[in-house]
């Protein structure tokens, strides 16, 4: 219910607005007001690469309206670093807001609260903007005001200058961006990097946010409830932002699982909501690929083990959806040290 209520909701909105732009072109003569956008940071001990982030706003040809910045309980120098920026640039669109260590999607849902602008974009404290990403995408926006606006990212290590640009992504979000978002989405064939989407506001609101009981993972669970709204959605085919890909942050690391198994939780809450019925032949398929994943991972660091405890949880969704090397795998681990 809640999925269809914000679906009719929505509707009526963009009739609203259509009618209320209408009116002010034809009647009124009104000019089409460029929309603003705001840029939240949720930050926690994130002083090494503040500056980086902060610095690639300051370089946009056109500035964000706001820059909210929400101290997740740091206990090293982000607060300070990020008032002395501030005093650098005589700043007075940047705000910084405080609250006792919640985690990242309850510092998003802080700093969206406070945020007065019409679009959004969640930016992490080691990403980057590129110069023209705000000046691009309120042109685009004030020409189509879509509830999302989203495209493909780069990639970085330490050098900000030194990007990689995810062509595989890309490719397969044009593959899939005009079919079915839901079906895409919980399959992972629809990807979205938080930090190049340009979010309606009143949408994040009207969805209630991140869920900030979940852990890991929780931009995955808004992106499934939020397609399931039948949203207006542009995509952008130009790269203008970056994702810091430290060592910390690939998928070889000790979070994989904690990250992986929590998607499986909300893939599950989902599956078990009634107004998702709809697609609840997907689940066999959906819990099938992400078990896969942490299986493949654990072959990748040699733990045969665990790849085999998670693959017979694969084989247990039905072994219609099962790749062929899974089980081949599963054979060749019992001979492999």
């Amino acid at each position: 219910m809640v999925y269809r209520r914000a679906l009719v909701k929505r509707r009526a909105d963009r009739m609203g607005a259509w009618f209320i732009g209408f009116f002010n072109r034809t009647i009124f003569g009104f000019g089409t007001m460029a929309v603003s956008i705001a840029v939240v940071i949720p930050v926690y001990n994130a002083e090494e690469y503040l500056e980086y982030v902060l610095e690639s706003l300051y370089a946009q040809t056109t500035p964000a309206d706001e820059i909210i910045c929400v101290d997740d309980g740091s206990t090293d120098g982000s607060a300070r670093l990020i008032r002395s920026i501030r005093e650098s640039h005589n700043d007075t669109t940047l705000r910084l807001l405080h609250q006792t260590n919640g985690g990242t999607a309850s510092a998003c849902n802080t700093g969206v609260a406070a945020v007065q602008s019409d679009y959004i974009i969640i930016l992490g404290s080691d990403d980057i903007l590129l110069p023209t990403r705000i000046e691009q995408d309120k042109q685009e926006l004030t020409a189509h005001p879509v509830d999302l606006l989203f495209g493909p990212s780069y990639t970085f290590s330490h050098d900000p200058d030194d990007l990689h640009f995810l062509k595989k992504k890309h490719e397969m979000n044009l593959k899939n961006i005009d079919k079915d978002p839901v079906v895409n989405g919980l399959l992972k064939r629809l990807h979205i990097p938080t930090n190049a989407a340009t979010l309606k506001t009143s949408v994040w609101r009207q969805l209630g946010g991140y869920d900030a009981r979940i852990a890991y993972s929780e931009d995955y669970d808004f992106w499934i409830r939020f397609f399931c709204t039948r949203p207006d959605i542009r995509y952008r085919h130009t790269a203008l932002s970056a994702y810091r890909f430290a060592a910390g942050h690939h998928s070889k690391s000790k979070h994989l699982d904690k990250k992986i198994l929590s998607r499986i939780q909300i893939a599950e809450k989902f599956f078990n909501n009634d107004a998702c019925r709809d697609y609840h032949y997907l689940k066999p398929l959906t819990l099938t690929l992400m078990y896969e994943t942490l299986a493949y991972d654990h072959w990748a660091l040699g733990q045969m083990q665990a790849y085999r405890s998670y693959a017979r949880q694969a084989f247990a969704q039905g072994l219609r959806g099962v790749q062929a090397k899974t089980i081949l795998r599963y054979i060749k681990s019992y001979f492999k040290r």
